[in-house]
């Protein structure tokens, strides 16, 4: 989707915000909206307040669409929803923690680096109080190779001169991780090439390298720059090596590019990666979450509608994919209900 696309998705979703009573920390109120928000709160109602990410990225209209759903029957639920701009997943983990936020948009390795106190959570240690609601979109890494290449499978990278991007970006850090269960090392390519992601592409057209990763999330704007005349393909990621990653580190999860998407695929293309998670704490008012989570599955199909990450979303997923933490009792409550957990 070009950015222009981009643009416009992100405002008419903003716009669709505002027709169902959100209020976000990223405009400036009118006076007549600062008495309101002065004003003392209808008790009546729960609030559940949601941190999201960039209003440019994918957190803060999805963060939308969930809003507009629990909002349009909020005098049924007794649940009113409002959201707000972050700096992202590990923002949203520390503001939870501190009571800040009552939910929040986090990728699945930082849930689970949360929970457990690791990485860049080891400072402020374990949050066992942590709970998940669902698992939003897949963001796999993506494979690409030129159209008359013969490399068909991840099998075929064997002494080819690849690259992963930069040492220290994402995609090279997963593929380090699938690369490792799978027995392979540096050794096992003619060379490993750090570089960036516009660099892999034009690097993987002139002939100077064999395959380029990059994140299904960025496809679109780095294809759509693509000289003409470079014709490229995917290539599925799916041997026992993905299975076998996953297990080891839950917080990896399978996902699909449908045919047609992009490069005319004929075919889906299946790979692995990480993904978006919704979580809250334990402390969350169960009733609250419940509904939260039955707004999403029992209007499924306009959540998916609503913003082209959430496409290909399945809901036997919801519970589980690339979920590392115990879930939220008010969202096991409902996935049992619904017959989505057992």
């Amino acid at each position: 989707m070009p950015n222009s696309a981009k643009s416009a998705t992100i405002l008419l979703l903003i716009a669709s915000l505002l027709a169902c009573d959100q209020v976000t920390e990223t405009a400036e109120p009118t006076n007549e909206q600062a008495t309101s928000l002065l004003a003392a709160p209808d008790r009546s109602l729960t609030h559940l307040f949601i941190g999201t990410g960039s209003v440019q990225g994918v957190y803060f209209p999805i963060g939308g669409v969930i809003c507009r759903l629990l909002n349009r029957h909020k005098e049924r639920h007794r649940i009113r929803c409002s959201l707000e701009s972050t700096g992202g997943s590990i923002y949203n983990l520390h503001e939870l923690r501190a009571g800040n936020f009552d939910l929040v948009f986090a990728q699945s390795d930082w849930q689970f680096h949360a929970y457990h106190g690791t990485s860049t959570f080891e400072k402020t240690g374990p949050n066992q109080d942590l709970r998940a609601v669902f698992a939003l979109e897949a963001d796999p890494v993506i494979l690409l190779v030129r159209e008359d290449s013969d490399i068909q499978q991840i099998n075929d990278l064997q002494q080819r001169t690849v690259s992963f991007g930069y040492t220290r970006s994402l995609q090279h850090r997963i593929m380090n991780d699938y690369l490792t269960v799978k027995g392979w090392n540096q050794d096992s390519f003619s060379a490993v090439v750090p570089m960036s992601d516009t660099r892999q592409l034009s690097q993987l057209c002139a002939g100077k390298i064999d395959s380029a990763l990059l994140l299904s999330s960025s496809l679109t704007d780095h294809l759509a720059t693509l000289d003409a005349q470079c014709k490229l393909r995917m290539v599925s990621i799916t041997d026992d090596a993905v299975s076998a990653v996953i297990n080891k580190h839950p917080y990896y999860r399978t996902g699909l590019i449908p045919k047609g998407r992009y490069l005319d695929a004929p075919q889906d293309t299946r790979s692995f990666g990480l993904g978006a998670t919704f979580v809250a704490l334990e402390s969350t008012s169960p009733k609250a979450i419940y509904h939260v989570v039955k707004e999403v599955v029992e209007n499924f199909r306009d959540f998916k509608s609503l913003h082209p990450s959430l496409s290909e979303l399945d809901k036997e997923e919801l519970s589980n994919a690339g979920i590392s933490i115990p879930l939220h009792p008010g969202a096991v409550r409902y996935y049992k209900e619904a017959r989505l957990l057992n």
